[in-house]
């Protein structure tokens, strides 16, 4: 079975917001906050979801697991930490987009289970024949871990405090850093 995870709707609030960044970076002239919500993307693109380096959601975000077939049993979900199920649907064999009733599933941490006495459906044999879509990430950004949004605030100021230096040189990493980077990935079972 052929899967493709896509986002279907960003967070709502970004990983720090500007108060923070400037917080952090000792900046007072909310002038710098086009430049520093900048790096707060750029720090939250490298850490959050299915291409981030933490391997998760971080504020919430709903994202869609497309199959090219019903699958055979439990569906694990890809991205966590999963919040909830919104809806499965699926074209049914006749190429009907349908429903799947949420009385024959629940969710277990990151599956998706059938209820006892339940069946996936019949689908009809396409690129996209069922999709799950799921609310993943902690919930709001104050709910992230610490060690997470910690670790975005020094790569935010290290990215502000840095933003002059010349691409020969070398990406330099305090202590504090790097142990703030070992523990977000060992939370997470990365290392």
């Amino acid at each position: 079975m052929t899967t493709r995870l896509t986002r279907i709707t960003a967070p709502a609030e970004p990983l720090l917001s500007d108060r923070d960044a400037r917080e952090q970076c000792r900046v007072t002239d909310v002038g710098e906050d086009y430049l520093l919500a900048g790096y707060v993307e750029a720090v939250t693109e490298y850490l959050d979801a299915k291409s981030g380096v933490l391997g998760e959601a971080l504020v919430s975000q709903t994202w869609r697991l497309s199959m090219d077939a019903a699958p055979g049993g439990s569906v694990v979900l890809p991205l966590g930490p999963v919040q909830s199920v919104v809806q499965i649907k699926y074209f049914n064999a006749a190429g009907v987009e349908t429903l799947f009733p949420a009385i024959n599933y629940r969710l277990a941490d990151t599956v998706v289970e059938l209820v006892p006495g339940a069946a996936w459906p019949t689908v009809e044999a396409r690129q996209i024949a069922l999709w799950i879509d799921f609310v993943a990430g902690y919930g709001a950004p104050s709910a992230v871990p610490a060690t997470v949004r910690q670790l975005a605030r020094f790569m935010v100021a290290d990215l502000y405090q840095n933003r002059e230096s010349g691409v020969d040189q070398s990406l330099r990493m305090s202590d504090a850093f790097k142990w703030m980077f070992a523990a977000a990935r060992s939370d997470r079972g990365l290392f």
